[in-house]
């Protein structure tokens, strides 16, 4: 997987070396780079809910297997959990686009390498009742917990383009795409894990209760079962809505806002031969 960068940049020079060619048959080509903020918040009430649901089971396991190792008698009777919510990410690239109509067309088919960081950050408070049925006696657990699931890859985009009145100096555009990462996003991607809290109760000292845990999405992968089967690629999907600016002849910059995963704006710069 690490000498696809490599072929990544024999692709560029060949495009770059076939460029004056092909533009004199009509089309023409384009090269930009760009630099985006990425976050989920947009979406926060639903995306909590997910949240919350997603890490319910898991979290309430982990802490009563804590508990357990100091009471292994406490079943739990109860459990309620809040949770909230934070991300933020960043993602930069650069890309070659391909305008079959010339400087006055409209569609273009582009491709993009892209390197991504997206971070969630929930956090978590949890109250568990607990009992031992055998003696009746009873406790509580009060604590917290956070979490962060940070996607770490890069990946390839193909996309489509259509530039809106592409004549006019300033222009809006919408691009359509998606793509796959490298595999090796699977490694440099994790998910992690921290809680601690108190266990009281009527006859037990004041215990506190904690534990982490932190797992590349490989490990997750080769634990999951074949109904939570992690793929070896993160698919991106890419929809954005644009607006750009030509400075002079060959050198544009443009923005846009729209969804890579999540919600993400971009700013960059374009040439055009």
């Amino acid at each position: 997987m690490r000498a696809r960068p490599i072929t990544l940049i024999l692709l560029a020079g060949l495009l770059l070396a076939g460029a004056p060619a092909l533009s004199a048959q009509g089309g023409h080509w384009e090269f930009s780079g760009h630099y985006g903020f990425w976050t989920l918040n947009v979406l926060k009430g639903a995306a909590e809910d997910l949240l919350s649901d997603a890490i319910d089971t898991h979290l309430r396991d982990k802490i009563l297997e804590s508990i357990n190792d100091v009471y292994p008698a406490f079943n739990s009777t109860s459990y309620e959990q809040g949770t909230t919510f934070d991300s933020s990410g960043h993602d930069f690239g650069a890309g070659v686009r391909w305008y079959p109509g010339g400087h006055r067309g409209s569609f273009s088919l582009g491709l993009s390498v892209e390197k991504c960081d997206f971070k969630v950050e929930p956090t978590a408070t949890v109250q568990m009742g607990l009992e031992d049925f055998e003696t009746t006696q009873t406790g509580i657990f009060n604590g917290s917990a956070a979490g962060t699931a940070r996607i770490d890859a890069l990946s390839f985009l193909l996309t489509c383009r259509w530039d809106i009145f592409p004549s006019s100096a300033i222009h809006p555009y919408i691009t359509f795409g998606g793509g796959i990462s490298t595999s090796r996003a699977l490694d440099d991607s994790t998910v992690a894990y921290t809680y601690a809290g108190q266990v009281t109760g009527s006859g037990i000292s004041e215990t506190a209760i904690s534990g982490s845990e932190t797992k590349t999405l490989r490990q997750l992968k080769d634990e999951a079962t074949t109904d939570t089967a992690i793929p070896n690629f993160l698919p991106f999907v890419q929809l954005n809505l644009g607006l750009k600016v030509r400075l002079t002849k060959m050198l544009h910059m443009f923005v846009d806002v729209g969804v890579l995963d999540g919600f993400i704006a971009n700013a960059g710069l374009a040439i055009r031969l």
